[in-house]
């Protein structure tokens, strides 16, 4: 059997994904027969001795599968931090997850949580998967000028054109505006709208793929039908 990365390993055991992966590798909390790991090293799962902050790696755990409504104000993290909330204050599980969809701080909505690296790599490279966002702007009269040159797309750090856009909401000084996204990868919502020149108030992400936050509340854990899994990989 071949050698494989490391990041690539840690992230079928389920400790975490491989982007955090590479950090815990360059902080120096990786071992490999008693020698500090460094990006690009390679072992042997099964046969190498691999420490992740002084514990033993074994195989991977029974895989999970969670969704996860995240509130406005938590970090899409697992781990503890000294100032601010994160997944973590919500999440009270023996085994260990991390997140798939990141949203940032202000952004709230769905997220998958799962401790199966495989089915995480599905996910992201899942170029049918649709995302729903609700964003909700200041004011109630959207021109259609407006909504045209969201359809139209425009460049961030890469091209995003959306599949659809529409007003969903028209309230006394603002709008919800319904936009969809299909396809990889990681889009900041809030800069797109911004880069159009809408003054964003809230960003929520409503479905990924099959599932949703739709009769959810912020804060709110529940494990997705193997349907819903299939789909999503």
């Amino acid at each position: 059997m071949a050698k494989e990365r490391l990041q690539k390993i840690l992230s079928h055991a389920g400790v975490c994904s491989r982007r955090q992966a590479e950090v815990l590798i360059r902080e120096g909390s990786v071992r490999v027969n008693g020698e500090v790991a460094a990006i690009g090293d390679r072992a042997l799962f099964g046969k190498d001795a691999i420490k992740v902050n002084g514990k033993l790696l074994h195989h991977a755990p029974n895989p999970l599968y969670y969704g996860f409504y995240k509130p406005k104000g938590v970090l899409s993290v697992m781990h503890k931090d000294n100032t601010l909330p994160t997944l973590s204050d919500y999440v009270n599980l023996k085994d260990r997850l991390y997140p798939i969809g990141r949203l940032d701080f202000n952004s709230e909505g769905i997220l998958i949580l799962t401790n199966d690296g495989t089915f995480t790599e599905k996910v992201q490279k899942n170029t049918s998967l649709t995302r729903l966002f609700h964003v909700k702007v200041r004011g109630n009269h959207v021109e259609d000028k407006y909504l045209d040159s969201l359809a139209a797309g425009g460049m961030l750090d890469r091209m995003i054109r959306p599949v659809s856009v529409s007003v969903v909401e028209r309230l006394a000084n603002k709008s919800v505006i319904a936009f969809t996204l299909k396809g990889k990868g990681a889009i900041d919502v809030r800069a797109y709208f911004e880069l159009k020149g809408f003054l964003v108030e809230k960003v929520t992400r409503m479905t990924m793929g099959p599932v949703s936050i739709a009769k959810r509340q912020p804060g709110e854990l529940w494990p997705l039908k193997p349907n819903d899994i299939s789909l999503l990989s």
